[in-house]
């Protein structure tokens, strides 16, 4: 009975290291990557004159700041005046970037087009991910930060220099402070997301399943301050000009989207790609909307009766915002961290393996979308969401042990 005890916790322990060399490879090659890329793009002027400029994505939301600094946001919303705008920025041709964020997130991205901009980018990139991982210290202080930094949808958001750790921690930063009875701090932070509509939508559903009036008021409260402050700082044609622009954007990214599908993860982009018809890929998506806000809204108001631990709604409402939009990349994965984390302790070996897959998911994403034509990144998402409710529901994950 004692010689066979140590062959069993070898194969664990052997696990264990193999899962941690990998991180750690990984660590290290895709630092070596984004450096590698970092660098290439400096190769004519500010790009790597192949039409993609330093920080790639980030050049929009630094060039919108910059209009709104000088009163000429509604450049943002002309393309080829952009385009042009932009090129006088890298100082070298690049490919139509266009700008698809309401008025109000140029208020936002402002204070980095008063920096030039390439510090404006490395105070992006680095402040982005510094906020992400302090948040995630707070949940998991030990390791943390190597998960920061190993997080798959974190070397994603690097590369395109996009929202995705902004976006998650201003989420994880809220969902906390709700956590600890700061309802107002957190609807205020919550607001901060009608910079991007799209994943932001579904959060007053489950404060008013939850019944968070302070919350909610709050978060009602800050988004039409930020609306009323973007048009006292450029007007209502900018609103215009973006609401106009919404129906281009939507034909060209969704309905078609043959040069992006590989990163999107929703289930429009699935169904349309998988060779059904616009309509028949609209009526999907808003079966998926119904379904996922209907689980949302369920979990969250039972959660007043049941005392569901906070990390199990957290976890859901995360899940939700992620499958409940159909224009979901895979760079907003960052703050699937969140749920991931809370949730590991608790899931077991099949439990585990689905949030894996939901894990690397923006890491795979592309290369199936590319190999197969289908993007099949939203069925990891959907799977992880789905496993989490049915644990909710038949109540496997235990309550009680949840202490964070």
């Amino acid at each position: 009975m004692t010689a066979s005890a140590p062959s069993g916790k070898r194969p664990a322990s052997l696990l264990f290291f193999l899962v941690w060399f990998c991180i750690r490879v990984w660590m290290v090659c895709s630092c070596t990557i984004l450096i590698t890329h970092g660098l290439s793009q400096l190769h004519a002027g500010w790009t790597d004159g192949a039409g993609h400029p330093f920080c790639e994505d980030f050049l929009n939301l630094w060039s919108a700041g910059f209009l709104l600094l000088h009163h000429h946001l509604m450049v943002a919303y002309s393309f080829e005046a952009f385009h042009h705008f932009q090129i006088g920025i890298v100082h070298h041709s690049i490919n139509l970037y266009h700008y698809s964020y309401p008025p109000v997130t140029a208020l936002l991205s402002l204070p980095f087009s008063l920096l030039p901009y390439p510090l404006a980018c490395v105070l992006w990139q680095g402040g982005g991910w510094l906020a992400f991982a302090l948040v995630l210290r707070r949940i998991i202080p030990k390791h943390w930060s190597l998960v920061a930094l190993a997080w798959p949808a974190v070397f994603v958001n690097t590369l395109s220099g996009q929202t995705g750790c902004w976006i998650a921690a201003i989420i994880g930063y809220a969902l906390l402070a709700f956590h600890n009875n700061q309802k107002i701090r957190a609807g205020l932070v919550l607001s901060l997301l009608v910079a991007k509509p799209q994943l932001g939508w579904v959060i007053p559903l489950a404060l008013l399943s939850g019944r968070e009036w302070k919350t909610l008021f709050a978060m009602t409260a800050g988004s039409a301050g930020l609306l009323a402050l973007s048009i006292l700082a450029a007007g209502i044609q900018p609103w215009l000009a973006w609401h106009e622009r919404l129906g281009i954007l939507r034909r060209f990214i969704l309905e078609d989207g043959s040069g992006v599908m590989q990163r999107m993860m929703s289930i429009f982009v699935l169904v349309r790609h998988a060779g059904a018809s616009v309509d028949t890929a609209w009526l999907m998506q808003a079966a998926a909307t119904l379904i996922s806000v209907l689980l949302l809204m369920m979990v969250w108001n039972r959660a007043r009766n049941n005392h569901t631990p906070f990390p199990v709604k957290a976890s859901v409402l995360i899940l939700a915002i992620l499958t409940a939009t159909p224009y979901v990349s895979d760079y907003d994965c960052v703050v699937l961290a969140f749920p991931c984390v809370w949730l590991w302790p608790l899931a077991n070996r099949w439990g585990r393996s689905i949030l894996s897959m939901a894990a690397l998911s923006p890491l795979m994403a592309a290369g199936i979308a590319l190999c197969t034509g289908i993007p099949l990144a939203a069925v990891f998402l959907w799977t992880a969401y789905i496993w989490t409710i049915a644990q909710v529901t038949s109540q496997k994950i235990g309550f009680q042990s949840l202490k964070y």
